[in-house]
């Protein structure tokens, strides 16, 4: 089945109350492997992460031919900048698209009273391209909230980052820090060494280099996504604080 709200809560618990473990979103794919009332116990095909989500949030859709490209985008009732949006897109959101024309793409929709809806065609790239500068994607989330557990643009935190910005280099990665920094890339030994597309792994964090100096992570500290030096991390950080892993994703 597919999710068919802008996105849904993960939860390790079938409850409210359970604290949230990821979201899934637009148009990606679960495999339902138990229910209890109003909840399923599914897996994201995306990464593999399973857990509990209300069935509200499911449906059947076709399969996926694009995917949303920038931070957020809007369904239109009609190709029509001043009709009505029915729902927002997040990054990473999975679509099918009937046809576009001029600069609208026709998108199938389920459970809505209208069958598709509208989007703006510049917004969305079909699922095997691929964003040589796969940070600039990150850099459209500056400013974002910082949300434990999110992945929907709406608020994310550091792994999610850095798996929706890598995701449109065309390679789907795990969702937590302690998979994603097992991922088979080039380490580095050397902080000099550090670039572009590089990411640093500490206690519990990732990061983003946008060149040799700043990184762009989603943090607690700042309760946003910011980017700034990696030496004004260091330094605010306890007399423990440990690099633990430095690797090219280039």
């Amino acid at each position: 089945m597919n999710i068919i709200n802008s996105s849904v809560f993960m939860k390790s618990e079938p409850s409210e109350k359970s604290p949230l473990e990821t979201e899934c979103l637009f148009g990606e794919m679960v495999d339902i492997l138990e229910e209890r009332l109003d909840w399923v116990f599914c897996k994201l095909n995306t990464d593999g992460y399973s857990g509990w989500v209300k069935k509200k949030g499911l449906g059947n859709l076709k399969n996926p031919t694009h995917r949303v490209i920038v931070h957020r985008t809007f369904i239109y009732t009609n190709n029509d900048i001043k009709s009505n949006c029915l729902f927002y897109l997040p990054l990473g959101a999975k679509l099918f698209i009937n046809n576009i024309k001029s600069n609208w793409a026709e998108v199938s929709l389920c459970n809505t009273q209208k069958k598709v809806g509208y989007i703006p065609s510049n917004h969305i790239v079909s699922l095997d391209h691929k964003v040589k500068d796969w940070v600039s994607v990150a850099e459209l989330c500056v400013g974002t909230p910082y949300k434990w557990g999110g992945r929907d643009t709406l608020g994310i935190d550091c792994s999610a980052l850095l798996q929706l910005s890598y995701q449109t280099y065309g390679e789907d990665i795990p969702r937590n820090t302690s998979q994603q920094i097992k991922v088979k890339k080039k380490n580095l030994w050397n902080i000099q060494d550090l670039k572009r597309g590089c990411v640093v792994f500490w206690r519990g964090h990732v990061a983003i280099m946008v060149d040799d100096l700043n990184c762009i992570h989603a943090n607690a500290f700042h309760m946003k996504t910011k980017i700034e030096p990696l030496s004004k991390i260091v330094e605010r950080e306890d007399k423990d604080f440990t690099i633990i892993k430095m690797m090219d994703f280039n």
